[in-house]
């Protein structure tokens, strides 16, 4: 197509900015979308289908109204997910011979989850675990459930770090803790001989740690895992409104999740990447392995970091499961999924703690039956 210079040349970009142009300021408007229909989930194992089938509707109204006003109310939402949290922890390392025992590390409290044998290429490597739960749950041996399944996949030993956590201690408390435990934790170790990372708000803290560590000019683990990770406190981002009502275990930001990220920030500003890691320099982040689902309320958060990573120029994994809400490769810990999660996970990290690549083995199940998971254990 020739286009001439002059009147012919000014109506065809004045055409250009009409289509284009209007279309972008039509979309700084919110969009109306009116009553879905979600059918069931399509390419998951049965496992996966039988639950989805039996899980109701999300009740976003009672998500959104779900509010604490006082310290007492929080330490008793805490209270009554830490109890069953670490019984089916507790359950776990046994079905799967693992072993949990708590310690302390530079005055942090730490679980060390060890597998019944590990393997000959983690001999010198370290898994550091920072649990999830919403920057207030999961406290104990409550936070150890994830750390359990990593040991037991990956046949490598995990050090699952039990930081302070709000109300009492909000940020940098739980940044301080990891900072304190990897400043002792190389003085043993070559940081190219540990992994890091964690699922939900322990995902956001890992990623807020490595921003830390590059302040202190710190050396980086070789590798991280980021699980579903909260990259922003404030509501922002399409899934957190696409997948409202939708994620069978957030439901919505607003309500518990988004209060207990205002809590956990404490002074901070919002955009201060201790808080909301997506707003800081990823520039020599280590390799990253990146975990979401479809139906996830982060969904949104989990991709800005793979673009923020990628953009910098480091080599980042990203894995979206079909029908998975937040932390359900936890939850659905005896499906095919999740053994395939962590499958992926053990050849990302012997690729990046330079050990030699062999070929990743899934769990057997037949002994573990009948352990469940709560839906709140991997955020």
């Amino acid at each position: 197509m020739i286009i001439r210079t002059g009147k012919t040349a000014l109506t065809v970009a004045l055409m250009i900015f009409m289509t284009f142009g209007l279309r972008a300021v039509a979309q700084e408007s919110a969009w109306k979308i009116g009553p879905r229909t979600l059918p069931a989930s399509v390419d998951v194992s049965e496992p996966v289908r039988e639950a989805l089938m039996k899980t109701s509707t999300p009740d976003v109204a009672a998500a959104k109204g779900n509010r604490f006003k006082t310290a007492e109310e929080w330490e008793a939402w805490v209270k009554e997910g830490n109890v069953p949290s670490a019984a089916a922890a507790r359950a776990l390392a046994e079905a799967l011979s693992v072993t949990i025992e708590e310690d302390m590390i530079a005055d942090v409290n730490v679980h060390h989850v060890t597998p019944a044998e590990t393997a000959e290429e983690h001999e010198k490597h370290l898994f550091v675990y920072i649990h999830g739960g919403a920057w207030v749950r999961n406290g104990g041996v409550a936070g150890t459930l994830e750390p359990v399944l990593i040991a037991a996949h990956l046949k490598m030993p995990v050090i699952s770090i039990d930081y302070r956590m709000p109300p009492e201690h909000p940020a940098p408390a739980a940044i301080d803790d990891v900072v304190a435990i990897w400043k002792e934790l190389l003085k043993t170790r070559s940081s190219t001989s540990m992994t890091m990372g964690g699922t939900s708000g322990g995902g956001n803290i890992t990623l807020a740690a490595v921003h830390r560590f590059k302040d202190l000019q710190l050396a980086l683990p070789g590798a991280l895992y980021i699980g579903t990770p909260c990259v922003d406190i404030d509501t922002i981002g399409d899934s957190r409104f696409i997948n409202e009502g939708i994620d069978r275990n957030l439901i919505s930001w607003e309500g518990i999740p988004r209060e207990a990220g205002v809590m956990y920030a404490g002074d901070y500003d919002h955009k201060h990447p201790y808080i909301s890691p997506i707003y800081g320099n990823f520039d020599n982040f280590p390799p990253s392995y990146l975990i979401s689902g479809m139906r996830d309320l982060l969904l949104s958060d989990t991709v800005r970091a793979h673009r923020k990573l990628r953009r910098a120029g480091v080599e980042a994994d990203l894995h979206i499961y079909e029908g998975q809400s937040h932390g359900d490769y936890i939850v659905f810990w005896n499906a095919p999924e999740s053994a395939e999660h962590y499958s992926e996970l053990k050849a990302f990290v012997l690729k990046h703690l330079a050990s030699p690549l062999i070929p990743a083995t899934t769990l057997s199940t037949e002994r573990s039956k009948g352990i469940e998971i709560p839906k709140s254990a991997g955020f």
